[in-house]
């Protein structure tokens, strides 16, 4: 498979599965999973794939795979796609992106009561959506690492029948870091290549065990409105001139609520999300991987540091880490998104940057790639 340079085809498939989310335990759940492929690639392999061309993009903590990685908005002439799964596609990979129990078009177990928000953010929906905040009905948190590990699993195993492949490449940004990077280490065997952008959760100190009790004590749904997501999460971090174009946070947050036609609804308006209970992404973790990892992070990031952390806890032999100029957290919707799309491509093809097989790497806001390591 090469990019033949084809229609890029569009397949979506609901997978399904078992939950191991302890408050539905065995229970029948269902996972979005989104495909892109050149269309001629896929004829011409009549349908199973050429070893390491298989990739799985996980999503982060609200923002389900489909607007992250398949962002459906007009590209400016010379520009990268904002799609990400797009232009992996046209560089030859059929490009698998899953949707986690709770997000996107995935079940959502518990996450219809607003009640089961904490009090803080239920007083978001007061008075639309409720009258008065009242106590969860589930008091603990949602997912578990253990759950999560499941759900991805179950996607790995549905690309490897369908593809014929032994080995599926991951890509994962912020909580998607952690699932991906914890789902390597409890499945090397199943791993070619692992791209992680801005992982959360990272601490070389981490817990290494399930807490007791698991999954903790809280409330079973997250919620998240314009105000936080934009408002405070992103646009304090748009610091350079073009580094967000006019309009793309609209379509982006118009895009999110399409997702979530539920929490559309609940006050301001917003996305639900899992809570969750993590542990297993540290320093020893980290050091168990053999895969290829390479792993990015953007200069107005709050994370730039724990992944460099990671980075240097990382057992691979091939592993690199690339700060770049002029990207938040939120990089995949801007300017530098460029950089992640070439990035990626030429470690999922080969585990090089700029044709080294590692290192240290400092991309400018130009898009110009320079090794830091002496």
């Amino acid at each position: 498979m090469t990019g033949a340079g084809g229609d890029i085809l569009t397949i979506d498939r609901m997978v399904p599965q078992a939950s191991q989310i302890p408050a539905i335990a065995g229970q029948p759940t269902n996972l979005f999973v989104r495909e892109r492929i050149d269309a001629t690639d896929l004829a011409e392999c009549g349908g199973c794939i050429p070893e390491g061309r298989a990739v799985l993009m996980v999503h982060g903590g609200f923002c389900p795979s489909e607007v992250v990685f398949d962002l459906d908005y007009p590209t400016p002439a010379g520009e990268a796609p904002y799609s990400w799964m797009e232009a992996l596609a046209r560089a030859g990979f059929d490009v698998f992106a899953m949707d986690m129990t709770g997000y996107g078009g995935s079940s959502r177990p518990l996450m219809d009561d607003p009640g089961n928000l904490a009090p803080e953010q239920q007083a978001l929906l007061i008075p639309k959506t409720l009258s008065a905040a009242h106590d969860p009905g589930h008091p603990f948190k949602l997912v578990t690492s253990d759950s999560e590990a499941a759900d991805i699993d179950r996607v790995v195993e549905m690309i490897r029948e369908l593809r014929g492949v032994e080995k599926v490449s991951l890509i994962g940004w912020s909580g998607g870091g952690i699932r991906t990077g914890t789902y390597t280490v409890r499945h090397p065997e199943k791993v070619n290549r692992l791209v992680i952008w801005a992982s959360s959760n990272y601490a070389d100190d981490g817990r290494d065990a399930p807490p007791e009790p698991c999954p903790e004590a809280g409330n079973p749904v997250l919620f998240e409105d314009r105000a936080t997501a934009e408002g405070t999460r992103w646009r304090p971090n748009v610091k350079r001139p073009g580094q967000v174009a006019v309009g793309v946070m609209d379509a982006i947050w118009h895009q999110r609520l399409v997702s979530d036609p539920v929490g559309a609804e609940w006050g301001p308006g917003g996305l639900r999300a899992p809570s969750r209970t993590y542990w297993g992404w540290n320093a020893r973790a980290a050091g168990t991987i053999v895969a290829p990892t390479l792993v990015m992070a953007g200069e107005y990031d709050r994370l730039m540091a724990s992944n460099r952390d990671l980075y240097a806890a990382l057992g691979a032999e091939r592993k690199a880490f690339i700060a770049i100029d002029g990207g938040s957290h939120f990089m995949a919707w801007e300017r530098q998104r460029r950089i992640l799309h070439a990035a990626s491509i030429s470690w999922l093809g080969g585990a090089t940057v700029e044709g080294r097989t590692g290192g240290s790497f400092h991309a400018d806001y130009d898009g110009v790639m320079t090794p830091q390591d002496n």
